[in-house]
């Protein structure tokens, strides 16, 4: 073998171990990438779970009377399970206006009390009455999808109840920005007309301008307490993970103590 064959062998073995040790390290590296992957999945059930956990004590202490109840009243409770710090409370919904039930009066009565002028307030609130009630014949369906048809909207009002408060931005004459102002003061799990002792001054406000009282608490005519129950376990440092809980709380002398009405990730 002539020298300038050894040389170029030579180049080759190098070449061949550089390449070598740069797989081996990309190997590595994955391997590396994966077990904190697969650690932050782990750390995340866990916190989920502890999350889920703090919910279902939480309503264990809302349907319970006397020094161990919970009343929703958004007081923190930091609770610990599993080694994960928990932040659970609760919030009564019963002062909150729900746009399936609620009178034409009082949701015009919200927008006005959130910016809107008399005549735009009535206009959305007879808009959303419209979307979520049967038309009484053929004329009033017809007229309704023309409404919309003058907006260039391809669509027109369902006649049925809104599945999600988002729903409302289909609305015809809905101002985006007037309905980020009602928004934190609607839901859809209230089972009557809000509570005026647990409202906003916002909805007292649209109480007293639908004609309904402000004060009277007869005004509410729900059948059981719905609460929101907001759970953030974080692990310190790591993560946190937050499940946000509808709960109609009935309390432990009914047939049931309690009916979860939704359950999601909120972040």
């Amino acid at each position: 073998m002539q020298p300038r064959d050894k040389g170029f062998a030579l180049l080759i073995v190098l070449w061949s171990l550089v390449l070598i040790g740069l797989l081996t390290t990309q190997i590595v590296a994955s391997g590396r990438t994966a077990m904190r992957l697969a650690g932050n999945l782990r750390e995340a059930a866990q916190a989920s779970a502890a999350a889920d956990g703090a919910i279902n004590e939480a309503i264990y202490h809302l349907t319970l009377a006397g020094a161990d109840s919970w009343q929703a009243d958004g007081t923190v409770h930091v609770l610990q399970l599993g080694g994960i710090p928990i932040a659970v409370r609760a919030d009564s919904l019963a002062g909150d206006i729900n746009p399936n039930l609620a009178s034409t009066a009082l949701l015009a009565g919200l927008f006005q009390a959130v910016g809107a002028d008399p005549g735009q307030a009535r206009q959305i609130a007879g808009a959303i009455t419209d979307w979520r009630s049967l038309p009484l014949n053929k004329q009033q369906e017809q007229a309704r999808l023309a409404a919309y048809r003058r907006l260039d909207l391809p669509y027109g009002p369902p006649g049925h109840d809104f599945a999600d408060l988002s729903e409302l931005a289909d609305v015809a004459d809905m101002s985006p920005a007037l309905l980020a102002s009602a928004m934190p003061y609607l839901n859809l799990y209230q089972t009557g007309d809000p509570d005026p002792a647990k409202s906003a001054p916002v909805i007292r406000r649209a109480l007293a301008l639908s004609g309904q009282s402000g004060t009277d608490t007869n005004v509410y005519s729900g059948t059981a307490p719905v609460v929101s129950i907001q759970a953030v376990a974080g692990i310190e440092g790591k993560l946190a993970v937050r499940r946000d809980a509808i709960v109609s709380i009935i309390g432990q002398n009914g047939p049931s103590p309690f009916k979860l009405l939704s359950l999601r990730d909120a972040y």
